[in-house]
């Protein structure tokens, strides 16, 4: 069994200065994140370093969303760089190109050259850091617990499954995003449902436990992820909701990135990066 024990070193002060006061805060938030980037990158912290070309053609990937630069995300938090360091920084050379690649959706790495080495000799520069964090609210943490409460989300499990797909799978109203997978699941919805969960929501005129919501939730993210329902988030958040935890406070038992059990906790507390 493993057990992720090391400090989560997060930059707290810089990442989730603005965060929504909607859904998830405090240590279920922080398990949240650890639980994702497991998914993501096989351990709890992020790696605001990570630099790479994507393998499903988006141009490179990169830092803690894994931004790219063919979906325009990674030029999104160059230019939040920009911002705070006034505009004449270690990027400023790619800025024509960054801007081409993300106007025209383009996974194309030409011209790119330098940009994973300028990324990754960023990994420790604090405003790089509040640069990815700013982004990463913007488009991911913030609109995911947004769509959570105007839902009437109140599971833990279930405000941390909407970050988890909007970072997956982006977090706008498309088909195959967060916005909508929740509308299709919705659409599911014809009758009453009732449930353990002590939360109750209304939909279409009916009322559905959140966890019964919430399985049907997964069942149809399934059908927008290449693994579909034996994909490793879902897998371990089906886990999760097997095991009964639903409401997190401080350690949950979940599935690592190869399908192990094991726990994340809140020892692995967020450390401001400015101390």
């Amino acid at each position: 069994m493993f057990k992720y024990s090391s400090i989560l070193a997060v930059a707290s002060a810089l990442l989730f200065s603005g965060v929504t006061k909607a859904g998830l805060s405090g240590c279920p938030q922080n398990l949240a994140i650890q639980l994702t980037n497991v998914f993501q990158i096989g351990q709890i912290s992020f790696q605001y370093s990570n630099c790479e070309k994507d393998n499903a053609g988006n141009g490179y990937v990169a830092g803690i969303a894994n931004f790219c630069t063919g979906t325009g995300d990674a030029w999104d938090v160059v230019q939040a760089y920009h911002k705070i360091t006034g505009g004449n920084d270690e990027f400023t050379a790619l800025d024509d190109v960054l801007a081409e690649r993300a106007e025209a959706s383009s996974g194309s790495t030409s011209g790119l050259s330098e940009f994973c080495p300028i990324w990754q000799s960023l990994a420790t520069n604090q405003k790089f850091w509040s640069a990815q964090g700013t982004v990463f609210e913007s488009l991911y943490f913030n609109p995911s617990q947004k769509l959570a409460d105007s839902l009437g989300l109140k599971l833990s499990v279930s405000q941390a499954a909407f970050y988890d797909t909007a970072i997956s799978l982006g977090a706008g109203n498309g088909s195959g995003s967060l916005g909508g997978i929740i509308k299709a699941t919705n659409k599911k919805v014809t009758k009453d449902v009732s449930g353990d969960s002590g939360s109750t929501l209304e939909i279409n005129g009916h009322s559905i436990d959140e966890i019964e919501w919430l399985n049907m939730f997964f069942d149809t993210r399934a059908e927008y992820e290449d693994e579909g329902d034996s994909n490793i988030s879902i897998l371990s958040y089906k886990y999760i909701i097997e095991k009964g935890e639903y409401t997190w406070d401080h350690e949950i038992e979940v599935l690592n990135h190869e399908g192990d059990v094991g726990s994340v906790t809140c020892d692995n507390s967020y450390v401001p990066y400015l101390g």
